[in-house]
């Protein structure tokens, strides 16, 4: 079995074409605008709540649209909320949401195991 996570063939499929794309292309340019504002929308809801000051793009979709995909996200979401946040692709690859999903499963069947760790001495 492969330790890699299953991909989404069409959001991902198209965000892997649009960053393979060799010299700028209107279709993929009009796919990364289609894709920042949908993304926009939803970090303006979490930004609107949590005020985080950096939304970081993870999962293979942030980390293939880079700081294309960032940079438009960016300049929708500065036009739909009035609190200043930075976005940025993700620097951890394509699997950094599985690696933090097994180590929170790992530190969860832990602490079932041995209890909860020690607090102060």
């Amino acid at each position: 079995a492969s330790t890699r996570p299953r991909r989404s063939p069409r959001a991902t499929g198209a965000v892997l074409d649009a960053d393979q794309a060799a010299g700028p292309d209107a279709d993929h340019a009009a796919f990364l605008d289609a894709l920042a504002a949908r993304l926009a929308v939803g970090a303006a809801a979490v930004v609107s709540v949590l005020d985080p000051g950096c939304v970081v793009l993870g999962g293979e979709t942030g980390h293939h649209g880079g700081a294309a995909l960032a940079a438009r996200v960016d300049a929708v979401l500065a036009s739909l909320s009035p609190l200043r946040t930075e976005v940025r692709p993700s620097t951890l690859g394509d699997a950094a949401v599985l690696r933090g999903a097994l180590l929170l499963a790992r530190d969860a069947a832990q602490d079932a195991l041995f209890g909860p760790p020690a607090t102060g001495v």
